[in-house]
C-alpha cells in the first residue's frame, strides 16, 4: 500500500503547483486575464466565469490541511491515491497548452484529469463524510472540479472544430447546424448536472449541479446570439431548480441507478449500497 505520508506530500506539492499555474496563466508576464476567450467559440463564457477557480482552489487548500490532521488515511489512500496529483498536473499543463494553440493536446490532458477527477468522485460517493468538515473540504471541491472540467472539455472540443473568423468574432446569428450542435451540448450539461443529483441519492449534489448552473449562466451572459443566449440561460435555471430537489422532497430520487450511473461514465462498482439522508454527503 503506498504511504498515506508521501500520498499527502505529493498532494500538496501538486496543489501548490496547481495554484501557481493558475496564478500565473492570469497574472503572469504572458498572462491572459480572460483566459477561455483566449479562442472564442459559442460556448466561451463571461470573464467573471473564471472565478470559480477561486472557489475550488480555496476548498482544496481546506483539503490540503485536513489531509495532515486527524483520520484521513481512508480517504487520503483508498479515494484519493495518486489521481489528485494527476488531475492537478493535467490541469496545470492545459493551460499552458491553451495560450499556445496546441488545442488537440490541451483536449487530450482534459480527458485524463477529468477521468482522474471521476475517480476520486465516485470512490467519495461510497464514502459518506462523517461531518460538516469533511463535506466541505474533501467533497466538495471534488465536485466542483469535476463539474467545471466536464464544461471546459466541451469548450476546447469547439475551440478546435469550430472556428471563428480571422478577427477572432463570431457571427451574431449563426447558422442551423452550429445552433444544434451547441444546443446538444447543452442538453448534455444539464443532462450531467441532473446526473449528479440522482447519483448522489436523497441530498444530490448541490456544488456539481451549480457548477454546471454558473458555467450556463455565464455562456448566458457573453453570447449575442439569441438561441444560444436563451438556451443556455433556460438550462441553468433548470439545473438550479432540479438540484433543491431532493433537499425539498427530502426522500431518495426515483430512476434506475444504472442509468444514473451511465450518465457519469462511473460504474458504481461493488454493489455498494444507497446512501441514506442521515449519511447525506455534499
Amino acid at each position: 500500500m503506498t504511504s498515506p505520508f508521501l500520498l499527502r506530500l505529493t498532494n500538496t506539492l501538486a496543489y501548490f503547483f496547481f495554484l501557481g499555474s493558475g496564478i500565473y496563466s492570469v497574472a503572469g508576464p504572458d498572462g491572459f486575464p480572460d483566459t477561455y476567450a483566449k479562442h472564442e467559440t459559442y460556448l466561451t463564457p463571461a470573464p467573471w466565469a473564471f472565478a470559480i477557480w477561486g472557489v475550488i482552489h480555496f476548498l482544496f487548500f481546506g483539503f490540503i490541511v485536513w489531509q495532515w490532521f486527524g483520520d484521513s488515511n481512508e480517504v487520503v489512500v483508498n479515494a484519493f491515491g495518486s489521481w489528485f496529483f494527476i488531475a492537478a498536473l493535467c490541469t496545470s499543463l492545459w493551460s499552458t497548452l491553451w495560450a499556445t494553440d496546441h488545442l488537440f493536446l490541451s483536449l487530450i490532458l482534459l480527458c485524463f484529469a477529468s477521468a482522474s477527477i471521476t475517480l476520486i468522485y465516485h470512490q467519495l460517493s461510497i464514502r459518506p463524510a462523517p461531518s460538516f468538515t469533511q463535506s466541505l473540504f474533501v467533497h466538495a471541491p471534488i465536485s466542483l472540479y469535476h463539474g467545471w472540467l466536464v464544461y471546459v472539455i466541451w469548450l476546447n472540443i469547439l475551440a478546435l472544430f469550430i472556428r471563428t473568423g480571422s478577427d477572432g468574432h463570431k457571427p451574431e446569428h449563426p447558422g442551423l447546424l452550429i445552433n444544434v450542435v451547441v444546443g446538444l451540448i447543452l442538453a448534455q450539461l444539464t443532462a450531467t448536472a441532473i446526473a449528479y443529483t440522482e447519483y448522489k441519492g436523497a441530498v444530490g449534489d448541490v456544488p456539481g449541479a451549480f457548477t454546471i448552473a454558473w458555467a450556463l449562466f455565464a455562456v448566458s451572459a457573453r453570447q449575442p446570439a439569441a438561441f444560444i443566449k436563451w438556451a443556455s440561460f433556460a438550462c441553468g435555471i433548470l439545473v438550479t431548480i432540479y438540484a433543491f430537489v431532493p433537499l425539498v422532497r427530502g426522500r431518495p430520487l426515483t430512476g434506475n441507478a444504472g442509468e444514473r450511473e451511465s450518465l457519469l461514465h462511473a460504474p458504481n462498482a461493488g454493489g455498494s449500497r444507497a446512501v441514506s439522508s442521515e449519511e447525506a454527503i455534499v
